[in-house]
């Protein structure tokens, strides 16, 4: 079909007319756009970012390409965490329930109270997370107040170590409140380490939590603010994580691997990473073994550098001529020898402290938690340990203190509408309310899902989020790569509690990415022109640039 376009002549008059209009129009649309300037050129960081959107044209809706907003409000809540709570295996009849209530669960983070810390089990990708805090959290302190450059991670924190107390205290001058240095501010928002939080009350406390206890004084003293410790955590696929340990921590493989590649390349040939590729581990250790014997005498004398840790192993008279580095040739030789249950049983205690809800915080031990649990249950109760996840992981009550828990009381809690508004309520609680409460968790992440693990750590920060997630001491290699399907089967069977916990966080995590989606999305297509709301629509554009609102949850 053509369509024709005819000029009609229009008279003198009605082009003056017209004209006189155009200009009125103009110059009103001028006035309007000089005075909303002015007025967003009067305050910082937050205004100009939201003037050069408005110029660049990024506030307007029919400019902003994303998917269609999942259709949260028409979907029954109850449906959605059904059908996550089926696809991740869950067996306990309360799941559906408890993952429907992180639909209504408030963010209610709080930077000027709130004090986090990052528990980095080793081998979950801490590193890039606490490089994440220290970045973002830094960058909040530098835009929200005067422009200072100051961290906002306490001084100790080590991105991959333990917290070291000895060095906070030389930064500040001493132990107590009077005699810090008057120049050392205190308004720090995090911490991280390998060093474990939980239980802060109770005869298990840690040695890090009495160290917090001084540290809380020294703030109230110096600028008369009660902080609330808050918890962060990582998690990893069971296998993997053990994979990872025993790579690196145990055994120092990668480090083999990576020279028996570069051997390979000084003659022409290509990275071999798996045992179909013709790597084998095996011979490696065999090699490591006969060069440390060849040192046993000469380490550490002249120019010889020290022995190392295995070196010592391998050169201890009580080993010689024993296989001493077994464990260390194959994932087949680690699960066959008693070094197994040694650091890689039940490697999930650390996180939460417990399994489920019959332990106290901090009674943690290298027996496995299937073999306690057997004895005071009768039996291995997954669904035990899924609801406890759900509620302490799930961050579903701020009141867990360390003793046992009674899980049936919380359940008679648990009427839907007392229960949506106690979640949303619960941020108004303040510390004094909960003295006796340990640190909630505010966030935890998936190592093998880390881009939505860093979308929900800025969003629950309430940070920009940044394009490019780091990635640290990942190898060429994966120490994954020499271990099978068969490997993997074998530590389900042996670490059901620990599987328990990492579908259980991962059905919790569907849940958060989904809501996450469906809120930031609802303020991309707000309607209000306020400031406030304005600033939503920048801050939901910024996770837009930095690709959290691609993600995909299927179930």
């Amino acid at each position: 079909m053509e369509l024709l376009i005819v000029a009609r002549k229009r008279s003198p008059r009605c082009t003056a007319v017209s004209a006189l209009l155009v200009l009125i129009l103009g110059l009103t649309v001028y006035l309007a756009t000089a005075f909303r300037l002015i007025y967003l050129m009067n305050s910082e960081s937050t205004t100009r970012d939201l003037m050069i959107a408005e110029q660049t044209g990024r506030l307007r809706r029919h400019d902003i390409k994303v998917h269609e907003s999942l259709p949260l409000e028409s979907l029954n809540y109850k449906v959605i965490a059904k059908k996550i709570a089926t696809k991740w295996n869950m067996t306990s009849p309360r799941a559906a329930f408890l993952l429907e209530q992180q639909f209504y669960k408030f963010n209610d983070y709080n930077s000027t109270t709130d004090f986090l810390h990052f528990h980095h089990i080793p081998k979950t990708g801490g590193t890039s997370i606490s490089d994440l805090l220290n970045k973002t959290l830094s960058d909040f302190i530098r835009n929200s107040g005067n422009g200072e450059q100051r961290t906002a991670i306490l001084p100790g924190s080590k991105r991959s170590g333990s917290f070291s107390e000895s060095e906070f205290y030389q930064l500040i001058g001493g132990k107590s409140a009077e005699s810090i240095n008057p120049n050392i501010d205190l308004h720090y928002l995090a911490s991280y380490g390998h060093t474990r939080l939980r239980p802060i009350h109770g005869p298990n406390r840690t040695k890090l939590s009495k160290f917090f206890q001084e540290y809380s004084a020294m703030v109230k003293s110096r600028h008369n603010k009660t902080i609330r410790l808050r918890s962060l955590g990582m998690l990893r696929e069971p296998m993997d994580l053990r994979a990872s340990n025993h790579a690196m921590a145990m055994c120092a493989l990668n480090g083999k691997v990576y020279n028996h590649n570069f051997r390979r390349s000084k003659k022409g040939l290509g990275p071999i990473c798996t045992p179909e590729e013709g790597l084998n581990i095996s011979s490696l250790i065999d090699e490591y073994v006969s060069q440390s014997l060849k040192r046993c005498n000469i380490g550490g004398k002249g120019n010889h550098k020290p022995l190392d840790r295995k070196e010592k192993q391998v050169c201890n008279p009580e080993n010689r001529g024993k296989d001493v580095l077994h464990y260390c040739r194959s994932p087949s030789h680690l699960l066959e020898s008693s070094m197994y249950n040694y650091g890689m049983r039940s490697m999930m205690k650390g996180l939460m402290g417990r399994f489920y809800a019959n332990q106290e915080i901090g009674s943690l031990n290298y027996i496995s938690l299937e073999n306690i649990m057997v004895e005071e249950e009768g039996k291995f109760v997954p669904e035990l340990v899924e609801d406890y996840t759900l509620i302490d992981l799930g961050g579903l009550d701020p009141t867990i203190q360390y003793t046992k828990y009674d899980i049936q009381q919380f359940k008679s809690h648990m009427n839907h509408e007392s229960w949506q508004e106690r979640l949303v309520q619960s941020s108004s609680e303040s510390p004094t309310d909960v003295h006796l409460a340990e640190p909630d968790f505010l966030w935890f992440g998936i190592t093998e899902r880390m881009k939505e693990s860093s979308c929900l750590l800025f969003h629950t920060l309430r940070t920009k989020p940044v394009k490019e997630v780091p990635h640290e001491r990942v190898v060429k290699c994966s120490p994954t790569s020499w271990w099978t399907g068969e490997h993997r089967r074998e530590v389900r069977r042996r670490e059901p509690a620990d599987y328990a916990v990492w579908r259980t966080a991962n059905a919790i995590f569907d849940v958060r990415v989904l809501r996450m989606i469906h809120d930031l999305k609802e303020n991309l297509n707000g309607e209000n022109t306020s400031r406030s709301a304005k600033e939503k629509i920048l801050s939901a554009q910024h996770f837009l640039d930095a690709g959290c609102l691609n993600l995909t949850i299927t179930f």
